[in-house]
């Protein structure tokens, strides 16, 4: 799972698109009651973040740099992480004032309701399919769900990827809900592509350096 750091900056991210588009639907908001969450979609905020770095990717190249290399060890067999790995190998291809509770799946669910229910932001990635349900979210809430479970459908017979949000319960009562799949997921591919161009530049800007150390030394030494 993604470190807390990460998730931090994906749910600022993703609840900073969506209040954009709030604003600018704010007329069609007052128009009419609201009775479901605003569905924040990862899949259209990813495509932006992805083109910046395919833009930035290319510039890299055109200056005469060797194209970014990125490496993923996958341990074990777990359909998850296998799609996963997956969407990052197309990505790869295509391209302060608040407190923070952290509990865990072993939390019992009621004490977990007694944080979530007061939160204002939960984010969820315990891989456990419902573990969030809407008696558990206060009003208006920001939902971002993290978790990848994968589950056996009932109505295809197939397996599907879920979160831990109960989607359909909770997007009654929250403000701002991620989707899984298309939420949190295609964000962190995403941020992952442009975060290799940035260490990229960063090793470019350290060789440099050491270059140029060795040319002041060699002249002081003359």
């Amino acid at each position: 799972m993604p470190a807390p750091s990460l998730m931090s900056a994906l749910a600022r991210r993703l609840l900073q698109s969506a209040q954009r588009c709030s604003l600018r639907c704010r007329f069609f908001h007052l128009a009419a009651v609201r009775n479901e969450a605003v569905v924040i979609s990862g899949r259209k905020l990813a495509q932006q973040i992805k083109q910046e770095v395919r833009q930035e990717v290319e510039e890299w190249v055109a200056s005469g740099n060797k194209r970014p290399h990125l490496s993923v060890i996958l341990v074990g067999e777990n359909p998850a992480s296998h799609s996963y790995v997956l969407n990052k190998t197309r990505a790869a291809a295509d391209v302060g004032d608040a407190t923070v509770t952290i509990s865990h799946r072993y939390t019992p669910k009621e004490q977990l309701k007694k944080h979530t229910i007061l939160a204002d932001i939960v984010i969820s990635a315990a891989g456990i399919p419902n573990l969030i349900t809407a008696d558990m979210i206060k009003e208006g809430a920001a939902v971002i769900d993290v978790g990848i479970n994968r589950v056996h459908d009932p109505i295809t017979a197939k397996p599907k990827l879920v979160g831990d949000v109960d989607f359909e319960g909770v997007r009654q009562k929250a403000g701002y809900i991620t989707p899984v799949p298309g939420g949190v997921g295609p964000m962190t591919v995403a941020m992952l592509m442009k975060n290799t161009i940035i260490a990229a530049k960063k090793v470019l800007r350290l060789e440099e350096r050491e270059v140029l150390k060795l040319k002041e030394l060699g002249v002081a030494s003359n």
